[in-house]
């Protein structure tokens, strides 16, 4: 059995905005657990608390009774936090409201009450049908289903008892048509998550295999929830392949959709935050450069700070989201001056949140950071960023951002002229690649260029090795396969910059400036 100290306790009430913690104080004065409500004391000092350490607790409040069966009052205090959440947020979302109103009727039922309860499960169809909540409307049903039984059949016709078949049944097939996208969704996720990007033929005929699992549904007339997974499984789906375009036109649809509907932007802000994070970076890739601007904008409006909906969750995302965009949308349009002044408010944001930020978000931001030292020519700060991705264990080393985060350390390191580390490096990517089944044709020449890089005696030496892969590499900037590659980091202008022998800022000004 582990010893570790559970820092469940510490990590709830850390997660708590001010509104939470001032409610559970109001919740607790009137619910009074313990002597002197003893609890709240134990909630304020461990809110106090950088770090969760429970030998400062036991010398803090040593003989009270609190202590005794210590692991008994952290899980009532827990739960007694939960239980103020559940009451704070009651009204807070329609899906709360609508599971308050069942609970209701049951409660009158119970009572004999079966009119009341009629009346309030009534209301609470509306309300779900409204909202397209169709799991609870069926367990609406039911209840209505029951009250009808009690009745004895008395107020109700056969017709009514039809119609109520017919409706379970609209019902059923909503849900069945939900669960389905979800599944094909996960599937799709799961593999892209694992595999990133396709490059291969296989590959994107598994994509297009779990694709034709929902090409026959019809959602013109689905719930607002299902219309909203068809265009994010088509929008990943086309992402994946590489097909931009038609990726940006499904997040259009799914944009008008939920800014169409209050509801779901109350109900659901971590879909809204996603949707609009996507289709800024999608813009982006495709040079729309004003209207990833203005999503970009639109997602900065929508901070959950003061928002009421503030959460340690959704500030870690929306720092991470507009962020990440922000580097991305100014280093593709060569601003690298701007995109620099941005790392002292991540390095800020990083001392702030510390490891409550997910390994992976912190990855490609780290990775950005890291691109942006070294187009500028600051090679120890990029190689800094790099060793933040290669050296966090959480980070599955089958993700794409940890493979290009090697090949950028080869990049780095040659750059520095780091002769003596540099074979170890290069063997020690050979063997990651090949034990992951990563290597593709940009990464095969790539890996035969460094060698040949490392070795060349002068600067014309280099040139003459570099010119024919330099053709090469222009061909694959533009074979659907293999362009991801060049959305981590331009390798192709970087090797451009060794040939003119010009800085990869004022190459890649000049590109940006010639494709208008």
């Amino acid at each position: 059995m582990s010893n570790k100290v559970s820092t469940h306790l510490f990590d709830l009430i850390k997660s708590l905005n001010k509104s939470e913690k001032r409610y559970f104080k109001v919740f607790s004065s009137r619910h009074t657990i313990g002597e002197e409500n003893s609890y709240i004391r134990l909630f304020d000092f461990i809110d106090r608390m950088d770090t969760y350490q429970e030998d400062l607790i036991f010398m803090h409040f040593k003989g009270q009774a609190l202590l005794n069966k210590f692991s008994i009052t952290k899980a009532r205090l827990y739960d007694n936090i939960l239980k103020s959440l559940d009451t704070f947020y009651a009204s807070s979302s329609h899906d709360a409201q609508i599971f308050r109103a069942i609970h209701s009727a049951d409660i009158l039922y119970n009572k004999g009450l079966y009119k009341q309860s009629e009346r309030v499960l009534n209301s609470a169809e509306k309300q779900a049908k409204k909202h397209g909540n169709y799991n609870l409307l069926l367990e609406i049903k039911e209840k209505q289903k029951r009250l009808i039984e009690n009745d004895m059949y008395r107020d109700i016709k056969a017709d009514q008892i039809t119609k109520m078949l017919e409706e379970e049944r609209s019902i059923i097939k909503d849900i069945e048509t939900y669960h389905q996208l979800w599944h094909v969704k996960s599937l799709l996720f799961q593999e892209i998550n694992f595999n990133g990007k396709i490059r291969d033929d296989e590959g994107k005929e598994k994509l297009k295999e779990l694709l034709a699992q929902i090409n026959e549904l019809n959602v013109d007339k689905a719930p607002l929830k299902s219309k909203y997974l068809y265009h994010h499984i088509h929008s990943a789906y086309y992402f994946s392949i590489n097909q931009l375009d038609k990726s940006y036109e499904h997040l259009k649809e799914n944009l008008t959709l939920i800014e169409a509907s209050k509801t779901f932007m109350k109900d659901q802000p971590n879909i809204y935050f996603s949707l609009l994070t996507n289709i800024t970076y999608i813009a982006t890739k495709l040079k729309d450069y004003k209207a990833a601007r203005e999503f970009l904008s639109k997602l900065k409006e929508v901070s959950p700070k003061g928002s009421g909906q503030a959460t340690l969750d959704l500030d870690i995302k929306y720092f991470s989201s507009t962020t990440s965009l922000e580097l991305f949308l100014l280093t593709e349009q060569g601003n690298y001056d701007k995109a620099e002044q941005l790392i002292p408010q991540i390095e800020e944001a990083y001392r702030l949140y510390g490891d409550n930020i997910n390994s992976l978000r912190k990855a490609y931001i780290d990775f950005k950071v890291g691109v942006i030292y070294l187009s500028v020519g600051k090679y120890n700060e990029a190689l800094h960023w790099i060793n933040n991705i290669l050296n966090e264990n959480k980070i599955d080393q089958k993700q794409d951002i940890y493979c290009f985060a090697q090949l950028l350390n080869l990049v780095i390191h040659l750059e520095l002229n780091n002769d003596r580390f540099l074979p170890y490096a290069l063997n020690s990517t050979k063997r990651y690649l090949k034990n992951r089944n990563r290597i593709y044709r940009f990464e095969e020449l790539f890996l035969k260029l460094i060698g040949q890089m490392s070795k060349a005696d002068n600067i014309f030496d280099l040139q003459e090795k570099l010119e024919p892969v330099e053709k090469e590499l222009a061909e694959l900037k533009k074979d659907p396969k293999e362009e991801v590659v060049f959305e981590y980091f331009d390798f192709h202008t970087w090797i451009q910059t060794k040939i003119k022998r010009e800085s990869f800022v004022t190459l890649k000004t000049r590109e940006l400036q010639a494709a208008g």
